[in-house]
């Protein structure tokens, strides 16, 4: 028998609706790698009886760490952006058009308000394996020059079955890429970006198990969130000016990361926004290692100050509906 190679493998997911309950996928994914497979929680009995090594292992508990990594485009992060931000406005016509909508994410707040799971369907080549009941840990946006953008999303899911794929399409848009990105600090250009990194942590509670008669945990969901923006810029003037005025003063800054298609239509149906209405600079530390050019590594944290909404996430593309329904 031959082994398997990881080319022309699939990833599919679906918005569930009951925790513990798959769903057919309806989305299709660009992956790059994927990390699911269900995990056994064992304990060994430990007991002073002279044995010559350890005795019984027993199951405790099962669940499934996993994640994934996928390029970024227009018609295929919506559902993933609303699963891991937890709130979706409905979506709203640009105007002058009757094809293009901008949908709103932002962080589900209440303490009975649960963060939207979903079934991951995976041709793991040698049979195919259906994730269920997945939430997001972690969600993080990657970009640097001459590169695409792409999203690591970390998962923790109740469990793993057998299934089957929807006969589903990749998307023919490309990837948004790192000449469609313009960086904006308090509403100036930021034009010597060389990097940038987003982190949304939902801090996912672990290991919640109760004695319910069942091995699977019951349904996790987020705790207080953190939110980082990491950049690498050139060091200049301005840069300069904004470290001594912000970071060095303790003040806080609007940043905003945009992505917009390249050609004209694409500039007015293809977009995908980060708002921080207020981040602190964390770390902003210029050195000079050689006679190379200076670079300036910026770290920041999203703060919920007022009203604010800490972190919003506009992407404009031409689907016409909610993703969470």
């Amino acid at each position: 028998m031959g082994s398997y190679a990881g080319e022309g493998a699939r990833l599919q997911i679906g918005l569930e609706s009951n925790w513990g309950t798959a769903v057919a996928p309806t989305v299709e994914l660009d992956m790059l790698s994927e990390e699911f497979g269900e995990e056994m929680i064992t304990k060994t009995e430990e007991t002073l009886v002279g044995k010559a090594t350890t005795g019984r292992t027993d199951i405790m508990g099962k669940k499934v760490p996993g994640g994934f990594t996928i390029l970024v485009k227009p018609d295929n992060i919506g559902l993933l952006l609303a699963c891991a931000l937890g709130a979706e406005s409905a979506a709203a016509a640009v105007d002058g058009t009757s094809t293009v909508y901008d949908h709103n994410f932002s962080l589900i707040t209440g303490s009975t308000s649960m963060l939207p799971k979903f079934t991951a369907v995976v041709d793991k080549r040698a049979g195919v394996k259906g994730f269920v009941s997945n939430k997001i840990k972690q969600l993080t946006f990657e970009i640097g020059n001459n590169d695409y953008l792409k999203a690591t999303v970390e998962t923790l899911g109740q469990k793993e079955q057998s299934d089957s794929l929807e006969s589903l399409t990749l998307s023919t848009l490309r990837a948004f890429n790192f000449n469609d990105l313009k960086v904006e600090i308090d509403d100036s250009a930021v034009d010597e970006v060389i990097s940038a990194r987003i982190v949304l942590n939902n801090n996912l509670e672990d290991d919640l198990f109760t004695a319910n008669g069942s091995q699977y945990m019951i349904e996790p969901d987020r705790q207080r969130r953190e939110i980082t923006i990491e950049l690498e810029v050139l060091w200049n003037d301005d840069i300069a000016t904004q470290r001594s005025s912000k970071y060095l003063a303790g003040e806080d800054v609007k940043l905003e990361l945009i992505f917009t298609g390249a050609t004209a239509a694409e500039e007015e149906e293809y977009k995908l926004t980060f708002t921080f209405a207020n981040c602190y600079y964390t770390a902003a530390k210029p050195t000079i290692s050689g006679p190379e050019r200076m670079k300036l590594p910026l770290s920041l944290r999203a703060a919920a100050l007022g009203s604010d909404e800490p972190m919003i996430v506009t992407l404009r593309n031409l689907t016409g509906t909610r993703y969470l329904g």
